[in-house]
């Protein structure tokens, strides 16, 4: 990253980037058809600002899916967009106070930075929420106050946020809820990471709490990383129970399951990974869903500089299997 400094180095400004390069193909549901793209997953320009001890500014935007197309024929132009400004005050390691335009983590997946995943992206259902509470890639406009207590190994997560504001904007705050214990190395900041590649020992065992009106969600989760000698080994798990009741009817009940690991051999620096997704829905009527991926990364230089291969099997309860394979290279700085 490009970095500067007041001459009193109080004051700090960085700017990076994340761009993320995918080719697709994707079986088409109830067709002959396979979806070829050649697009950009991610890019993003990312900046951070530290204003002395006490205020820091996390400020980033995004294209996703730039250039992918479309079931119509066209090409996704999106234009470039605001996808997190955080203001962040700093009293202490046990409270600071966030606010802006922010990612509730409502699962350790859900709050990891796109960056650091294991494998090519997120979890198939990670984001259930975004569409029905009106979110922008999981980002909502608020508050959130967060500290790191016991030697910085507990980490708890308060937030109030717009969710979904309704006739006249008169429906009541999303609220959000989250702990964390970290063994070994703790975690600090907006966003936790992925895949240290051996280099950090960390346990974490989290639970999330997410409602708005009679819309609630709970998640559980770990995530453990490990070096193994000079190479490291990676596990993630989410389960998660969604209800959207009366207030968001696009959310049925439904559980899922997120389960990814992977391990990395430095030698000759490749990486297979393996994840598996669920949803399962109380409701007869609602299609349940597996996807199963299994792939390989070639890391040439950790995260900022890797390419990731994968193939995933996706099993509707109705209806044939669909077959995809991905190909994606990572450039990240910052």
């Amino acid at each position: 990253q490009l970095q500067w400094k007041s001459a009193d180095e109080k004051m700090t400004f960085k700017i990076g980037l994340l761009g993320q390069m995918q080719g697709e193909a994707i079986d088409v549901a109830n067709s002959d058809d396979t979806a070829q793209n050649l697009f950009f997953r991610r890019a993003r320009i990312l900046m951070s600002f530290t204003l002395g001890e006490k205020i820091s500014v996390f400020f980033d935007t995004d294209s996703p899916n730039l250039g992918k197309g479309s079931n119509t024929g066209g090409k996704d132009a999106n234009d470039i967009f605001v996808q997190d400004f955080v203001v962040s005050y700093k009293f202490s390691d046990a409270v600071i106070l966030d606010g802006g335009m922010i990612l509730p983590v409502t699962s350790y997946n859900h709050g990891q930075s796109a960056a650091s995943l294991l494998p090519i992206d997120y979890g198939a259902y990670t984001f259930v929420e975004n569409g029905p509470l009106q979110t922008r890639v999981g980002r909502d406009y608020g508050l959130n106050l967060r500290g790191y207590v016991a030697g910085k190994h507990l980490e708890y997560r308060a937030g109030v946020f717009q969710g979904v504001r309704g006739t006249n904007a008169s429906n009541s705050f999303r609220y959000t809820g989250r702990l964390m214990y970290s063994f070994f190395t703790p975690q600090q900041g907006l966003f936790y990471r992925g895949t240290s590649f051996g280099k950090t020992k960390t346990l974490s065992i989290g639970a999330s709490y997410d409602a708005q009106e009679e819309f609630s969600s709970y998640t559980g989760d770990f995530f453990f990383d490990l070096p193994v000698g000079k190479n490291g080994f990676t596990m993630q798990a989410d389960l998660s129970h969604y209800d959207g009741d009366t207030f968001l009817t696009a959310i049925p009940q439904l559980d899922q399951m997120l389960v990814e690991a992977g391990f990395y051999f430095s030698g000759i620096k490749l990486m297979p990974f393996v994840q598996y997704a669920e949803r399962d829905f109380d409701a007869a009527g609602r299609v349940d869903e597996e996807r199963l991926s299994i792939g390989l990364g070639y890391i040439v230089n950790g995260h900022n500089n890797n390419v990731k291969v994968s193939y995933t099997k996706i099993e509707p309860a109705v209806g044939d299997s669909l077959d995809q394979f991905l190909v994606q290279w990572q450039i990240f700085q910052f």
